[in-house]
């Protein structure tokens, strides 16, 4: 068996986590990208090796071309998912049977977190498509349009217990406005972001990508772990850090160490008391 034989009979179809024949591959774009690797110069070289990490890439770019949502369905995105909500649950929050609003929802995965504990949860977000795609996995759920960076549309939502705002905030250019409006229709949020280090108070804006998991603006924001403090204090009249973080790298300890990971986030929460 010569390498590109054994590329393509130990590929992964992104999602299946199954190794499969080229055959097997019925979507083109599969077995186009698959076709490419395999007919690489690099895979040919003399000296070079089957490695994981190269099956790893080869599963990579065959996934995100056949898979819409991938950015919601990537490994690392679903590990950070699974951190978040071991945590959510270890905070033991008297949540049952309560209203959410949820923002920036994407195609649901979080959700069900509060659906299972009776809660009444409305999920939003910017994309149509991407509700879209909540209502054709879960056509039980309520869902509507919200774009944070129109924080006069929020008031017309109702009122809610709790705002779920998890991983959306470094999303907006302007996060202090959505903050403001969202402390209108809601006693409590439960928030996560990625930040910026140090400890000034400022929240510089970013440039970001058009994948459907980043900006809908394409300009979001990295604010400091006190500039998210103090607005939530500011709008909520108290804002605190979670003593414990989830169990993930992006989510240090330690803020004092250097970090290494492209992101770095944090869980907060604001409250009346």
């Amino acid at each position: 068996m010569d390498r590109a034989d054994f590329i393509r009979s130990t590929a992964r179809i992104g999602g299946s986590h199954r190794w499969t024949f080229r055959r097997n591959i019925r979507n083109p774009r599969a077995r186009q990208t698959l076709d490419e690797v395999c007919s690489s110069p690099k895979l040919h070289a003399p000296g070079s090796t089957y490695n994981a990490s190269m099956l790893t890439r080869i599963n990579e770019a065959i996934f995100r071309r056949t898979h819409r949502f991938w950015p919601f369905l990537e490994s690392n995105a679903l590990a950070i998912n699974q951190a978040r909500m071991s945590h959510l649950a270890s905070l033991h929050l008297p949540i049952e049977g309560r209203s959410v609003l949820e923002v920036g929802a994407g195609i649901g995965l979080l959700s069900g977190f509060f659906l299972e504990r009776g809660c009444k949860v409305l999920s939003t977000d910017a994309r149509q498509d991407l509700l879209d795609e909540i209502t054709r996995r879960y056509p039980e759920r309520k869902v509507a349009l919200l774009d944070l960076e129109r924080p006069d549309d929020i008031g017309a939502l109702g009122k809610f217990d709790f705002v779920f705002c998890y991983g959306t905030l470094y999303h907006l250019s302007n996060p202090e406005e959505a903050l403001a409006a969202l402390s209108q229709v809601s006693d409590s949020i439960l928030l996560e972001t990625c930040l910026s280090p140090g400890e000034g108070e400022v929240a510089p804006i970013v440039e970001e990508s058009a994948t459907m998991n980043q900006a809908y603006s394409r300009r979001g924001s990295r604010p400091t772990r006190a500039w998210v403090l103090n607005r939530l204090a500011k709008f909520w009249g108290h804002g605190y850090i979670a003593v414990t973080q989830p169990s993930h790298p992006d989510f240090p300890m330690d803020w004092t160490k250097p970090s290494t990971r492209p992101n770095t986030r944090a869980i907060f929460v604001g409250s009346r008391t």
